[in-house]
């Protein structure tokens, strides 16, 4: 009987194409089958007693805590006008500077005063070279709860578009 050096797991993964995703696939099947119990530890394994919470019937935001358009805009053109005003365009500084503006807008809009809402901030810079650009999305929500605000900032020699959506979690 003769002996490979190569393992048949690496053979799987990078031979047949059909068998380039059997590890997740495995995880997969067994987290369905286990019910979710692979990421998420019940109430008994934390050491503590499971707290059972009575259902609040909140359907909607309570007064005062509804998410406000002109507030957020306000919000997204103060961060953006703090953080890319008298700025150059530069490829390689921009990306974390968008991940960073948008977590500092995200946590801006929560700290506004929206309890019980999902909040995703979105930021976009491009450089500005007389290009067109088309910036679209698409959402399934309530109309009377969940919203959204977009303000666009012009640099001097770039854009920025700044967007937040707020949907309703009941």
């Amino acid at each position: 009987m003769e002996y490979s050096k190569h393992s048949e797991s690496s053979s799987k993964i990078s031979g047949v194409p059909g068998n380039r995703f059997a590890r997740i696939r495995t995880k997969l099947r067994l987290h369905t089958l286990l019910g979710g119990a692979l990421s998420k530890r019940s109430g008994s394994e934390k050491g503590g007693p499971t707290r059972v919470l009575e259902n609040t019937y909140k359907l909607g935001p309570e007064d005062g805590t509804k998410f406000n358009q002109q507030k957020a805009e306000q919000i997204i053109h103060n961060v953006l006008n703090m953080y890319l005003k008298d700025r150059v365009y530069d490829e390689k500084k921009f990306p974390q500077l968008c991940k960073t503006l948008s977590d500092l807008i995200k946590e801006r809009v929560k700290l506004s005063g929206l309890r019980r809402y999902k909040v995703v901030a979105y930021v976009m810079v491009f450089e500005n070279k007389t290009q067109g650009v088309h910036y679209t999305s698409r959402s399934l929500w309530e109309t009377n709860l969940d919203n959204f605000a977009t303000v666009t900032y012009n640099g001097s020699d770039f854009i920025a578009i700044g967007t937040i959506f707020a949907t309703y979690y009941e």
